[in-house]
């Protein structure tokens, strides 16, 4: 009996871990809104980088931005951005794998 509750016990304890790990994994959004300066537009970051405004007023600064994006946020075009979204320091990232200006 006393096996089966350790085994019961262990079994609980392992998914509890799994269940953990899964809710950590960071999922893909798709980011639509205008771009602008994190530092000098959005008061976000403590130098210039390029951030993305959404409609619902979130700012996320795009962390691995291309030239093309870098450049285009001093103009505050529409711009899509997919990737994986992070909070650091109260302030959201957002790991981008595809970044287009929209026209």
């Amino acid at each position: 009996m006393k096996k089966l509750l350790a085994l019961i016990a262990a079994v609980v304890v392992a998914s509890s871990f799994v269940w953990a790990d899964e809710a950590q994994k960071p999922t893909t959004v798709e980011l639509k809104g205008t771009l602008g300066c994190g530092h000098c537009a959005f008061h976000k970051t403590s130098s210039c980088a390029a951030a993305l405004k959404t409609a619902d007023g979130k700012i996320y600064v795009i962390d691995n931005a291309t030239p093309a994006v870098m450049a285009a946020r001093e103009d505050a075009v529409p711009a899509q951005v997919t990737g994986t979204v992070t909070e650091q320091n109260g302030i959201l990232h957002v790991q981008a794998t595809k970044q287009e200006l929209v026209k």
